[in-house]
């Protein structure tokens, strides 16, 4: 569904460098695994561009806003950023049956491929049950992600739905989502 050359498009559209071949193809295996269709993939990448820098960033930068995570060990991490404690475990139960992600926060930023299945497990369990890929809005996934931290019409609401239109038109995208 989603190729390396189109996810590059994507990247370069929205200000990003390219990403090497093995890196690319490893993030749109992910994706082609767990999205249905161009415009949720889309939706899906320029979430995963925003959150993590164009795929340059898989521990959250600038930590210490004063956000609480449940601990300080659960900050973000991965290309999704997941935080709290209660998302590691439930991505730990729900990927390896166990507590390996609670007991070894790192583990989710060690690699390009568990930062991209934590990042899936996020997408499907915490994103699109809020409805924004099956309503055709791209608001309700920036809302699945950051609750009130950006809210509609807020700068940082109006950057993402402004890459995601960006990464819409790299993918050809008939139908793009609302904001």
């Amino acid at each position: 569904m989603v190729s390396a050359d189109e996810l590059n498009t994507a990247l370069q559209a929205c200000g990003y460098s390219s990403l090497g071949y093995d890196e690319a193809q490893t993030i749109v295996k992910h994706i082609n695994g767990s999205i249905s269709n161009k415009n949720e993939a889309a939706m899906f990448i320029a979430q995963l561009i925003h959150e993590s820098g164009g795929f340059q960033h898989r521990v959250e930068t600038g930590r210490g806003h004063g956000y609480d995570y449940g601990s300080t060990s659960y900050y973000g991490r991965g290309y999704l950023q997941l935080t709290h404690d209660y998302n590691y475990r439930d991505a730990s139960w729900d990927i390896f049956k166990d507590d390996r992600l609670v007991n070894n926060p790192d583990l989710v930023s060690n690699s390009v491929d568990m930062s991209m299945r934590v990042s899936v497990w996020f997408w499907e369990t915490r994103v699109r049950p809020k409805g924004g890929p099956a309503n055709n809005n791209f608001g309700l996934t920036t809302k699945a992600i950051n609750g009130g931290l950006e809210p509609p019409g807020s700068s940082g609401a109006i950057r993402r739905f402004n890459m995601y239109g960006k990464v819409a038109n790299a993918l050809g995208v008939r139908n793009p989502a609302s904001q």
